[in-house]
């Protein structure tokens, strides 16, 4: 293994300081966090700064000043590490949202009225969300927030939360418009922003204890869903209002009848394509039970979950397959409806899931897969791309995702022979879902 002949040539003490010196360099030339010298303390930063910003009296003048203030390129915003704009978002309190009180704005007809006032709520609500994610972030050792990866998504999170304050609020459908244009490019800039984290947090993994790395992970994560369950839904309220998307049984982004068979069948062909792709092979599935069922959901949730526990069953089935060298046996998905919920047990005769490493499973950085990687000599990591397995934050992810409108994910393994993945989901209703504040 590649870390521990790394090891054996530096003492670990050097090996230390040539990653901090590494993060420094890095950090210093792209943000004001590395331009303070390394003799700050490491989670001790205090350098207070504040930046007015003045606003044309009419909508035309306000809608030109935030164009013209917001740089083309996010990176020529350089955040202040601390900043008294951010403290005083950071202090407010978010506004009590429900899948409920979603569903009520959803319900068709949409009018304008209803649709301006849900952009006047995102308009004040967004930028206290962000100031509560930069504040996450300053709330870790300094040393972890040089480092790059994790240093380039607090920029992105600090560069919105400036966006987000500066916007006019929204009273015209042309406001809207132009309100739309942003919440569509943040979402994008901040889609892929996980394996970033978890490049970072897995170069960081020295700097602090596990259980502060899951509190913090947690936490991201779940204001990461609320705030795109809000901005998803307003886009998906937009489009429908002006006809430019899918109505009928879509509520913004829930849908009414999601067959369920039908997008498990869709994830399974997805996965097996990259297991063809990485592997040269692919397990077959089965889809049976109660193979009718539709319910109310949100596909792109479900989607993410039904990949990533696909993706284990179907790379768990290929390692026994060449390690006993015979054909991949079946992956097996069973559906089954109860009264508001459906069942989903996914099952594989992968070998099963190691006694000894059962209990972490759950934990955010562990996976069972030895990359074709290597840490080079300065202690970062360089990861061949591989589709089906990634840095260990698929299943507690997953875990987050299902538990967020009342759900569960519980896995059983039986070592030597397989594994079965259970995740229960409430049909999402107004009146029997859980009370879950986003």
């Amino acid at each position: 293994m590649m870390y521990a002949r790394v090891l054996r040539k530096r003492p670990a003490a050097a090996l230390v300081r040539l990653r901090e010196q590494r993060w420094a360099s890095r950090a210093r030339s792209s943000s004001p966090i590395g331009m303070m010298g390394s003799d700050v303390p490491w989670d001790t930063f205090d350098a207070p700064m504040s930046e007015k910003h003045a606003h044309g009296s009419g909508r035309k003048a306000a809608m030109a000043i935030h164009q013209a203030k917001m740089p083309r390129d996010k990176d020529a915003l350089e955040p202040s590490f601390y900043s008294e704009e951010v403290d005083r978002y950071a202090a407010m309190d978010q506004q009590p949202v429900t899948i409920q009180s979603l569903l009520k704005i959803s319900q068709p007809p949409l009018t304008r009225e209803q649709l301006l006032e849900n952009a006047q709520f995102l308009c004040h609500e967004r930028p206290i969300r962000y100031a509560k994610r930069v504040k996450l972030f300053q709330q870790l050792p300094f040393i972890v927030n040089l480092n790059p990866y994790i240093n380039s998504v607090y920029r992105l999170y600090y560069a919105n939360f400036e966006e987000s304050r500066q916007f006019p609020l929204v009273e015209t459908l042309s406001d809207e418009r132009a309100f739309i244009g942003m919440l569509t490019r943040q979402s994008q800039l901040l889609r892929d922003i996980m394996p970033q984290i978890a490049r970072g947090f897995y170069e960081c993994r020295n700097y602090f204890c596990p259980a502060k790395s899951c509190q913090f992970l947690d936490q991201l994560i779940k204001m990461r869903i609320g705030l795109r369950l809000l901005t998803s839904q307003h886009i998906a309220l937009f489009e429908q209002f002006y006809g430019s998307s899918k109505g009928g049984r879509f509520q913004g982004i829930v849908d009414n009848r999601l067959p369920l068979a039908e997008l498990v069948r869709a994830c399974a062909q997805g996965v097996q394509s990259m297991c063809e792709m990485t592997f040269g092979m692919t397990p077959p599935f089965v889809v049976d039970g109660q193979i009718d069922t539709v319910f109310r959901y949100i596909p792109g949730h479900l989607d993410y979950m039904l990949n990533e526990l696909l993706k284990n069953a179907f790379h768990a089935s290929i390692r026994a397959a060449q390690s006993q060298d015979r054909e991949c046996p079946v992956v097996a998905v069973t559906i089954s409806k109860g009264n508001g919920r459906v069942a989903i047990r996914i099952r594989d005769c992968g070998g099963g899931i190691p006694a000894e490493i059962h209990s972490k499973i759950f934990e955010y950085s562990f996976t069972t897969e030895h990359h074709s990687s290597e840490e080079s000599s300065d202690g970062s990591l360089h990861i061949a791309d591989n589709p089906v397995s990634g840095l260990g934050f698929g299943l507690p992810m997953t875990k987050i995702y299902a538990e967020y409108f009342g759900g569960s994910l519980n896995l059983i393994s039986m070592e030597g022979h397989g594994c079965d993945a259970f995740l229960e989901l409430p049909s999402i209703k107004i009146s029997q879902t859980p009370i879950v504040q986003i």
